[in-house]
């Protein structure tokens, strides 16, 4: 079952953090994770790797990857990049890279509501 494994990835004593990949894709979960003080340096094949919403996936942090991976059972698991200190999320999709600091990824998600206020 899909959701008790990605429970168990969640709940297992190596995982830091986890986000699940919805609204937006993967590159929204990314996003969301960034803070003042945490990054990430990911890179992905494509637009589709970045932006499709397919339920059921979860982005994890971890200090074993190869114990969540034992964990998840028959779900695939990808390495995507590495976690940084500097609050800056640096995505590369393809050819294409960009890098968005965490007050930077604060101001593009007020837009919707300063807008539509």
């Amino acid at each position: 079952d899909i959701a008790a494994s990605l429970a168990a990835v969640a709940r297992h004593e190596s995982t830091l953090a986890t986000h699940d990949v919805s609204d937006g894709g993967l590159a929204v979960a990314l996003a969301e994770l960034v803070t003042d003080d945490a990054g990430a340096d990911v890179s992905l094949p494509d637009r589709v790797a970045a932006f499709d919403e397919t339920p059921g996936r979860l982005v994890v942090q971890t200090a074993d990857p190869e114990a969540v991976a034992e964990v998840a059972g028959d779900l695939p698991v990808l390495r995507l990049g590495d976690v940084t200190t500097d609050g800056t999320l640096s995505l590369s999709v393809g050819d294409e890279s960009t890098a968005l600091d965490a007050d930077a990824i604060r101001e593009l998600r007020g837009v919707i509501d300063r807008e539509l206020a």
